[in-house]
């Protein structure tokens, strides 16, 4: 009996791991988000994910139109665990590029980009 009683405990064990090995740190929300066009230039991008994240080993970039980055970086905040900030610097008009890298709080890295225009003042 003990035995099946271990069995079953090593087996809940690697279900419950297994499940939050899946649980990456997906993009869930971002401001400026995805095609928004902005009035003014954005003071700071902020990145809302699914999961908590690491921001030491984590990038956020802001890319021009002609490919060139303006500029990188990543903060977070132990109270927002999920959320990185980038400061932006004074944007012109434009349609721009945030790119990011993130390395979860599970060890997965996640990459992704989207596109948004600041428009003519």
């Amino acid at each position: 009996m003990k035995v099946k009683l271990g069995a079953g405990l090593v087996a809940a064990f690697l279900c419950v791991s297994a499940g939050a090995a899946f649980a990456h740190s997906f993009l869930v929300d971002a401001s400026p988000s995805a095609k928004d066009h902005v009035a003014a230039s954005p003071k700071i991008v902020k990145l809302r994910f699914g999961g908590g994240v690491e921001p030491n080993y984590s990038t956020i970039s802001i890319i021009d139109a002609n490919g060139k980055t303006v500029v990188e970086g990543a903060k977070g905040a132990p109270e927002k665990p999920r959320e990185l900030t980038l400061d932006a610097p004074d944007l012109s008009a434009g349609k721009y590029t945030v790119k990011y890298r993130v390395l979860s709080s599970d060890g997965h890295i996640v990459e992704g980009k989207y596109e948004f225009t600041v428009d003519a003042r």
